[in-house]
């Protein structure tokens, strides 16, 4: 069997940055590691990040795992073959409803080639439950969680640290904290576990999984994200970028993309932005061949034609070759 874990988060808790400092871990100790990548849009610029690791991407555009791409997630899952001493990672995107996925993963009888799911959720913990009208899903993905990561906890003084701690584990008592090393060395040893003896696993008997939540109505949800994918020029001014950026309008709960630097035009670099913090993060990569400068927008009431006019003018100010 193959250890399965749902990685949730919401947008901008640093799911990518987690998953391209656990994969080298879990190399390190002999496990191999496959990635499913769902976001909105376009996964293939969280993949860009991955790509050089030893693991198995497997990019999914498009709506959430829970509801519009939950067919296309299974099928890709009915479809990997038995590979003893792997792990499969699901990297749902961050507006995930995870007590539905979740019910689905558990309930699914056709895939007893991997463990129950266990899950695994990344918490900004500098902006625990500064989501405003976002928090009640930032409380349900922590809440479905076995295991609980918190993120950023270098931004905040003790007394902060210690009150986010305690509100977590009020909204989910059983779960445990880990950080990278110690995700690695249990899930490493779960897959060692489960290759040797498949009713560790679960399906029969043994894991504890993630336990979906019972929801008053069970017809599909719906939720107010949407996205937008648009062109940038083939190299841009970084500062002219920046100010981009910086300038973004509210309603933008996250943004990323791929961007190349008239100063610097060897790499392509994976930009990403969340609201709240100072500076856009930059990050080399070279991606796959077909790649080329993108901006991805994610949130409510998004004024498209503003951004649309936004991302033009970034090539206006370019010097000709």
């Amino acid at each position: 069997m193959i250890p399965l874990v749902l990685m949730a988060g919401f947008l901008g808790a640093g799911k990518t940055r987690f998953l391209s400092e656990l994969v080298p871990q879990l190399a390190a100790r002999g496990t191999r590691v496959r990635i499913i990548l769902n976001d909105f849009q376009n996964a293939r610029v969280d993949a860009a990040r991955l790509g050089a690791l030893e693991a198995l991407v497997t990019p999914l555009n498009g709506e959430c795992v829970c509801c519009g791409s939950l067919r296309e997630l299974l099928q890709t899952l009915y479809d990997v073959p038995p590979d003893p001493g792997s792990v499969m990672i699901i990297e749902a995107n961050g507006a995930t409803e995870t007590d539905e996925l979740l019910g689905h993963l558990t309930t699914d009888t056709r895939l007893g080639h991997f463990t129950l799911p266990v899950q695994l959720t990344v918490v900004d913990a500098a902006r625990w439950q500064k989501r405003w009208w976002h928090n009640g899903l930032e409380r349900a993905q922590v809440g479905t969680a076995t295991h609980l990561l918190l993120n950023w906890t270098h931004k905040l003084d003790a007394a902060r640290l210690a009150a986010v701690e305690e509100a977590i584990r009020a909204e989910n008592p059983r779960a445990a904290f880990v950080n990278t090393d110690t995700f690695a060395e249990w899930l490493h040893t779960l897959a060692a576990r489960v290759q040797h003896d498949p009713q560790q696993g679960g399906r029969s008997t043994g894991l504890q999984a993630a336990e979906p939540r019972a929801r008053a109505a069970r017809a599909p949800h719906t939720h107010p994200f949407g996205s937008i994918a648009l062109p940038l020029p083939t190299v841009v001014l970084r500062r002219d970028f920046e100010q981009f950026v910086a300038e973004l309008p509210e309603q933008v709960v996250r943004a990323k993309g791929l961007v190349r630097f008239a100063d610097d035009p060897g790499p392509m670099y994976v930009w990403n932005r969340v609201p709240g913090r100072a500076r856009v993060r930059l990050d080399a990569s070279w991606p796959h061949a077909d790649a080329t400068p993108t901006a991805l927008f994610i949130g409510v009431a998004l004024p498209i034609d503003a951004l649309t006019e936004a991302a033009t003018r970034l090539g206006d100010r370019v010097p000709p070759a």
